[in-house]
């Protein structure tokens, strides 16, 4: 049982680890259960040698039944002996269980098993990124921030009013357009249809072999939506703002299916123009000084607002009718929406998964407006710049003296362009409703159903913003953008390093904290073999065994004390000691299977018992009758063996008489009754 409960111990100190050297493992959990199996086999047999010897000497038994009996344990074969299993019941069945001891072996060798298993441990990863727009406002293109060699990156690019030599400080720099860097990493959102990710962000962030999640918190623009008409003949209520009512520039009118369109987007109105004067030199440099400029130059006036209008599928997936056909009217609901700009607080999930990255807001928050005006489409700036918008309230525009403010708010209405102008246009259907006519950029990404003939989704309002929340986590693809940080220390940026804290290429120490500081909380996980312990199977092979062995060493016990605490054995010489004497002697061992080491078939049908030997016939003639056979000897005075030889590396045997002798026997030679003081009771 100390095996067992080792075994049990060494597969729990195994149980839920992985499943590492596996070959070894499991030889050492076969040992011990082979250890376990010797002790129980042990204690059966030797159980199993007190019940022969209490069989033997109280029954007599053939020959080749006491040949079963003795060799029950030894020879599979034995135990077809159907005497053995009649007349030997308690040592039959010992026996048997002795030969099924190997099942424990067998058994609990399955309780040790390797199955896939996903270990998820809360800990942390380096290399988390995050977001953190106001390094967009102190950014400055004249001396950019250097990380790894690589300068940070603007959202913007920007026209300035300082001319060469000029050393006073009356000029500014004012917005031009997003960045080429941010173009292209928005266009990969848009044509990816999902958040681009950063090369070896994987292995990175979770460590080779590992997946792992983590979220992140940050603040950044969001286009906030909202349904001003759904349904034929509907009409768009105005988009009412903090600064006014902005009303729809068109209506249901001009959508499926009374109009043509099955989708219309408007997202330039109030557009940002990137000419503010048209008598400008290199960089945008104005040919007037600086304190004649127009007062609104380069003002960022208002954030346009998204107007789209689409067209839902009432059975999308199944075959449409054409404008002349029954149903046609009810095949269709128009409906218009509109977004405006808004700094919004954004929880974002990411998840790295086989080296697949899967990032998404979980949630946001909508804040003020990104600008705080309502655009006045039908009245012209007429300011002495060549940009005609007009918004109102004018003291909420956003002017270029104000540096770090307009710096961050031309950021996000650079991210807020690239979004409007994946929006901007129309697709036109036929009466048909095949061969869509596309006039815009979103066909390119993941608004329009190319499995039904290019129709918005059902749910496009939130499909912008989605889209629109794509397009702001990609920008973690090229941590050389200001906004990117470490998201453990996000007053920090982070650049192209691949740890905070460590050095750079160039052999400088990064940041400003040791390794452990930029380490992020995540969860790491990841599916690998592991091994897992059925404690409980173990146990019913090992219970059941145990219970088995303890019923066989009380049978032992028990044959002891018939015995009277002699224990016995089947040695060779206790085998010897126990067939020496005459009452065998009368018995025609001799025949043709000798050599092979077996007794006549006839001799083997004889039955033997074990008792006391009777005294008066310790002196019988030989089976034949004819006196002493040739290999009787008789004891002298002395008690010693009449013709006992003498000589060089010879001694005479001496035989020693008492009144009583134990032996094997054919029955009448024996006497197998228990007396007290016998020498069954010694």
């Amino acid at each position: 049982m100390l095996c067992a409960l080792g075994h049990h111990l060494y597969y729990m100190s195994l149980d839920g680890k992985p499943a590492e050297k596996q070959t070894e493992m499991l030889r050492y959990g076969t040992f011990l259960a082979y250890a376990a199996k010797a002790g129980f086999s042990a204690a059966v047999v030797s159980a199993y040698k007190q019940r022969v010897w209490v069989t033997v000497r109280s029954r007599f038994l053939s020959i080749s039944a006491l040949d079963a009996m003795f060799s029950a344990t030894e020879s599979m074969l034995a135990m077809l002996h159907l005497e053995f299993l009649t007349e030997a019941k308690g040592a039959f069945l010992l026996a048997a269980f002795a030969w099924t001891t190997p099942l424990i072996v067998i058994l609990t060798s399955n309780t040790l098993l390797v199955e896939p298993r996903n270990m998820v441990y809360n800990t942390t990863c380096p290399a988390a990124r995050s977001l953190n727009f106001s390094f967009e406002g102190v950014s400055d293109w004249r001396k950019p921030v250097q990380i790894n060699g690589l300068y940070e990156i603007p959202l913007s690019i920007w026209n300035t009013t300082k001319r060469a030599g000029q050393t006073d400080d009356d000029w500014f720099d004012y917005y031009t357009g997003p960045s080429p860097n941010i173009q292209q990493t928005t266009a990969l959102a848009a044509f990816l249809e999902d958040v681009v990710a950063r090369k070896n962000a994987a292995v990175e962030i979770c460590g080779s072999g590992w997946n792992c999640s983590y979220t992140i918190e940050f603040t950044a623009p969001g286009y906030k939506c909202t349904e001003l008409a759904s349904g034929v003949g509907s009409v768009p209520g105005n988009l009412t703002q903090e600064s006014g009512e902005a009303v729809a520039p068109f209506g249901t009118d001009i959508l499926l299916p009374r109009g043509n369109y099955s989708y219309y987007a408007y997202t330039t109105g109030g557009e940002y123009s990137g000419t503010q004067l048209r008598d400008v030199g290199v960089s945008g440099i104005p040919r007037i000084p600086t304190s004649e400029l127009p007062a609104h130059f380069g003002a960022l006036r208002t954030e346009p607002v998204i107007w789209v209008g689409y067209v839902a599928l009432n059975n999308p997936g199944k075959a449409q009718p054409s404008r002349n056909d029954p149903g046609w009217d009810e095949t269709f609901t128009p409906k218009v929406f509109a977004c405006e700009h808004r700094q919004t607080d954004y929880v974002a999930a990411f998840n790295y998964t086989d080296g697949t990255q899967s990032a998404k807001i979980v949630s946001h928050k909508f804040g003020a407006p990104v600008i705080n005006t309502t655009y006045l489409g039908d009245l012209a700036a007429n300011d002495g710049t060549n940009d005609s918008v007009s918004a109102t309230p004018e003291e909420n525009y956003i002017l270029p003296t104000d540096t770090a403010r307009y710096r961050n708010v031309a950021g996000y209405h650079s991210l807020g362009y690239m979004l409007r102008q994946f929006l901007n246009g129309t697709v036109e259907v036929e009466d048909t409703l095949v061969n869509p006519i596309q006039n815009t950029d979103a066909i390119e990404t993941k608004l329009l159903d190319p499995r039904n003939n290019y129709f918005p989704y059902p749910n496009l309002m939130g499909m912008v913003q989605d889209l629109y929340q794509d397009l702001i986590l990609s920008m973690l693809s090229n941590p050389q953008f200001a906004e990117v940080v470490w998201a453990a220390k996000p007053s920090e940026q982070s650049g192209t390093l691949v740890q905070g804290g460590i050095n750079a290429s160039s052999g400088v120490p990064t940041g400003t904290g040791d390794p452990d500081d930029y380490m992020y909380n995540c969860t790491r996980f990841r599916t690998v073999n592991v091994y897992t312990y059925d404690k409980r199977d173990l146990w019913i092979v090992y219970s059941v065994a145990g219970f088995l062995s303890l019923v066989c060493v009380t049978v032992g016990a028990f044959a002891v004390n018939d015995n009277v605490g002699v224990t016995r054995n089947t040695k060779f010489s206790s085998v010897v000691a126990a067939t020496r004497g005459p009452a065998l002697e009368k018995i025609a061992w001799m025949g043709p299977l000798q050599d092979r080491g077996d007794v006549p078939r006839d001799v083997k049908g004889l039955r033997l018992g074990y008792g006391i030997l009777n005294d008066n016939k310790m002196g019988m003639s030989s089976p034949v009758g004819l006196g002493p056979g040739p290999n009787v000897q008789h004891v002298d005075s002395d008690g010693l063996l009449d013709g006992g030889a003498t000589g060089p590396g010879l001694r005479p045997r001496r035989a020693f008489t008492t009144e009583m002798r134990c032996g094997f026997g054919l029955k009448g030679d024996v006497d197998q009754t228990h007396r007290e003081g016998s020498l069954f009771h010694r």
